[in-house]
């Protein structure tokens, strides 16, 4: 039988019985999302009273004393909704809840001073201390994590490997390639920090063992660093995900190296043995086109997985609990940009992945001329706990007017408005990374709905005219409109409760780097340059 389900506030009663089914309603998501918070397993968040929400709601009343009677009324809501607001999870925990992995871009507290204050490396810092690494041609990005295992948090920065200045590099429908798809030196700085937030340099040589991981180079184009403890000594490890370009007899190749370096001991690191989908038997590495990865327990046996973007589609790395990964392809939509959560609290990994959206108006006058409306989306994928996932949503795209911020280089995953399921935030720009946007999406009942937008770089109002766009952005980077963030980092700055975002980038993106989204709750966000977040954050030189 199927029941209607009112409105459930504090005068509304609604009753079900184990073999009772309802429809969705606002009241029971509600409900489900907060028995989920609470530690009792209701089931995915769909509105629908099965086993078990049944038996959450059970377990939720043998905890606290009292029985079950096969109702539930508005007093028994409303001590649903008093345990839930007492609920003071630490990030970690909540993130763990929710599936979501902090891998490397969560910025704890022990990074605060002695007066409360976030310490921060400045853009100053980047080019003094990064951009000056004979390695290194530019800063990208950095990460975070316990290199040591002393609990305090050390510093792992990258950037774009010299083979493009040394070798040479050529351009093709706008994109530059490299003579050489590999680095000869690696472009990577790791630091230790003390509680005084001195940063020391690590002699790299010294502490990567590389083996046959290096014999055709190192990652010249590293779209970041996952930091996690693949191998659970105590000690965090990488996965560092290449995006290298070469473009060689006017043809492109994106198969560069992905190296995976697992703890030995505090401050060392060795390289591990990857298998399967494109993996090199000699090297016993992945290599492929990683623009962007995640990390989560994507097959629920207890360990940490891998999963990164391609052409072809998402690629799973699973874990042998000892560090060594299994790559395979678990999507055919290939992507950009992907993030990792338990969007439908069912208990299984999900993810949203980005390869665009469908933009043929303005295509038509770009570079590229390739098109396709079924694998140009942002989509979200419900994952069964084995590895496989299935298509759920194709995300909207944020429009002014005619122009589409067509393009997603980065997408990252919490629970933004503290209500039990998970969000994201996207960096977005338009085609050829002409013009910058900073979007939020909402978890609404497992689907994602667009719900914030701050403009960093709005399009030319002549824009409006595809042809007129196409006359004037001619390659991705060579013009003054490309600005974005690569990777949208997790930190309550203001120590609000509220978690907020901030812009870890390439040094030369002053428009991006280190400015912050400021949650303001339901999912509205204000842009803070780092002028303005100083109140919050010593930023070092």
């Amino acid at each position: 039988m199927l029941v209607k389900i009112k409105k459930l506030i504090i005068t509304a009663i609604f009753t079900f019985s184990v073999i009772t089914m309802g429809y969705g309603s606002e009241d029971i998501f509600e409900s489900q999302k907060m028995l989920n918070t609470l530690g009792y397993n209701a089931g995915p968040i769909d509105g629908i009273v099965g086993a078990k929400t049944v038996d959450a709601i059970k377990n939720y009343f043998v905890d606290k004393g009292m029985v079950f009677d096969g109702k539930i009324d508005g007093n028994e809501f409303k001590m649903l909704k008093e345990d839930f607001s007492k609920l003071n999870l630490t990030v970690v925990s909540k993130a763990q809840r929710l599936g979501v992995g902090l891998f490397g871009y969560y910025i704890d507290e022990s990074m605060k001073n002695r007066f409360g204050k976030y310490v921060l490396p400045s853009r100053n810092w980047m080019k003094k201390y990064v951009n000056n690494d004979r390695a290194i041609f530019y800063r990208e990005g950095a990460s975070f994590g316990d290199f040591n295992g002393d609990g305090q948090t050390d510093y792992i920065t990258w950037g774009t490997g010299n083979s493009c200045l040394n070798g040479g590099g050529s351009s093709k429908e706008g994109r530059v390639g490299c003579k050489t798809i590999n680095a000869g030196s690696l472009p990577v700085q790791i630091y230790s920090i003390d509680k005084s937030f001195n940063f020391k340099k690590l002699n790299i040589n010294a502490v990567f063992d590389f083996g046959t991981a290096d014999d055709n180079g190192y990652p010249n184009g590293s779209s970041g660093i996952i930091i996690a403890d693949f191998n659970d000594d105590g000690i965090d490890d990488f996965f560092i995900a290449n995006a290298a370009v070469q473009l060689q007899n006017g043809e492109f190749n994106y198969d560069g190296v992905n190296p995976v370096m697992i703890s030995t001991g505090p401050y060392n690191w060795k390289a591990s043995t990857h298998t399967g989908y494109k993996t090199n038997s000699k090297t016993k590495t992945y290599d492929g086109f990683s623009a962007r990865a995640d990390a989560g327990d994507i097959d629920n046996d207890g360990d940490i997985d891998v999963i990164t973007t391609e052409f072809a589609g998402a690629v799973c790395h699973l874990n042998n609990g000892k560090g060594n990964f299994r790559a395979k392809l678990c999507s055919k939509h290939g992507g950009f940009a992907i993030t990792i959560g338990d969007f439908n609290n069912d208990g299984n990994l999900d993810f949203v992945n980005a390869h665009g959206h469908y933009n043929p108006s303005y295509k038509k006058f770009s570079p590229q001329k390739w098109s396709s409306k079924s694998k140009e989306k942002m989509a979200l994928f419900y994952g069964n706990g084995k590895g496989e996932f299935k298509f759920v949503q194709r995300l909207d795209p944020f429009m002014i007017g005619k122009f589409m911020f067509s393009d997603v280089p980065d997408i990252t995953a919490f629970d933004f408005d503290n209500d039990g399921d998970v969000d994201i935030v996207s960096s977005s720009v338009g085609m050829y990374y002409a013009g910058s946007v900073w979007l939020a999406y909402e978890n609404l009942n497992g689907k994602l709905k667009l719900a914030d937008a701050n403009v960093t770089l709005a399009p030319l109002d002549e824009w409006q005219d595809p042809k007129v766009w196409g006359s004037m952005v001619k390659s991705e980077s060579n013009h003054p409109w490309n600005t974005y963030c690569s990777k949208s980092q997790l930190i309550d700055v203001n120590s609000d409760g509220l978690m907020d975002v901030f812009c870890n980038n390439v040094v030369q993106h002053y428009r991006m780097t280190n400015h912050f989204l400021i949650n303001k709750g339901n999912i509205q966000f204000d842009f803070v340059t780092p002028e303005e977040a100083s109140k919050w954050v010593h930023w070092i030189n």
